[in-house]
């Protein structure tokens, strides 16, 4: 039998029906040479724990309340913020893990946290795949039926229910388990599949990874080429236009509609980049334990699922500078707060202040 000592992120043991058994710990590593990095770890998380959870809860909020936002790709935008900040919810307790090191959240936790990290992720692939879908049907296809508010909201919740059915058996299987570790036991939170004759590990990986990412990147790369395809055909027909004979509105339509396009294209890219790590290091994970290496570290699966966070706090950041009526509301919120805090801070107020902010409030809305 292996020692359990000899590797930071593996425990051993003998199970019936299955012999010598490896058990990856996930969230959990010991024999570190250097105990401060599990403090840098927890700290960058709580960090993109704040920022994620402020600038999704706000623009959330500015498209719930703003009537003007409510379109069909803002309608998917907020549920990809919403998934955002349910995917968020974890850090704190990633955070608490890897200064513990042993598992001290409960049975509980150990259930939902995975689950809830596989459910908002997987609704954060197809959220961004039906927006290409909706991107595609507009631009590509305008004389076809569109995506309209309420079916938009049906596909939310068909995302969602799919997130949580594919998404089930990582809540069955990631339990708790105790190993001897020196004079002391120690517990994990590690993922066991049931004893088969079947891999069950590799038929949800594989399902998992073809379901779950191959086939909406498919969707995403195809939809999005041909857009920009459509996009470029335009550009050059606008080009062999002279300038008198193309009208101010349709210069600044086609104006609007290539911004769009390149802010999706800039957050699918920036998707890809920050979650395809985390489907890799899965993958290896499950090809490791098979061969029995023991090489993989679950610094890399922590890495990996912090770089996937922060695809959550850039995401709002991207929707604020491209999309021009998230970012009107978001700047008009701010700067009305801020203006109410200066007017409550001033304890004699004059004329020629009340003025000014009147005079504010109107030049904020002929502007935005």
């Amino acid at each position: 039998m292996v020692d359990s000592t000899q590797n930071k992120s593996y425990f051993f043991d003998e199970e019936a029906g299955w012999g010598n058994r490896s058990y990856f710990t996930f969230f959990s590593e010991f024999n570190r040479p250097w105990k401060g990095l599990s403090y840098l770890e927890s700290i960058i998380y709580i960090v993109l724990f704040l920022v994620s959870m402020f600038v999704n809860i706000l623009i959330f909020y500015q498209i719930i309340n703003i009537k003007s936002t409510r379109t069909v790709t803002n309608y998917f935008m907020c549920n990809l913020a919403l998934a955002d900040i349910f995917f968020t919810l974890t850090s704190p307790l990633i955070a608490i893990q890897r200064i513990t090191e042993t598992w001290v959240l409960g049975g509980f936790i150990c259930h939902m946290m995975v689950f809830n990290l596989f459910v908002s992720g997987s609704v954060i692939i197809w959220t961004m795949t039906m927006i290409s879908i909706d991107r595609y049907i507009c631009i590509n296809r305008p004389s076809s039926k569109k995506i309209t508010p309420r079916m938009a909201i049906i596909f939310i919740i068909i995302i969602w229910i799919g997130g949580f059915s594919i998404s089930s058996p990582i809540a069955m299987y990631f339990v708790i388990r105790q190993f001897p570790f020196g004079t002391e036991t120690v517990k994990i939170c590690t993922l066991i599949w049931p004893v088969s004759k079947v891999r069950i590990s590799v038929v949800f990986t594989v399902f998992l990874c073809v379901l779950g990412f191959l086939i909406p990147l498919a969707i995403l790369g195809v939809n999005y080429f041909l857009i920009l395809k459509r996009f470029c055909k335009s550009r050059r027909a606008i080009a062999s236009i002279k300038g008198n004979t193309l009208t101010k509105n349709k210069r600044h339509r086609e104006a609007r509609d290539l911004r769009v396009i390149q802010t999706l294209v800039l957050v699918v890219v920036l998707f890809l980049l920050m979650w395809s790590p985390i489907f890799i290091v899965f993958v290896l994970i499950q090809l490791d334990g098979m061969e029995d290496k023991m090489k993989m570290s679950s610094q890399m699966f922590i890495a990996t699922l912090a770089i996937a966070v922060c695809n959550g706090c850039l995401n709002p950041f991207v929707y604020g500078i491209r999309n021009y009526r998230i970012k009107r509301s978001v700047l008009r919120c701010l700067l009305c707060r801020k203006r109410q805090r200066r007017i409550k801070q001033d304890n004699e107020p004059n004329h020629n202040q009340s003025v000014y902010a009147m005079s504010f409030t109107q030049n904020s809305s002929s502007v935005y």
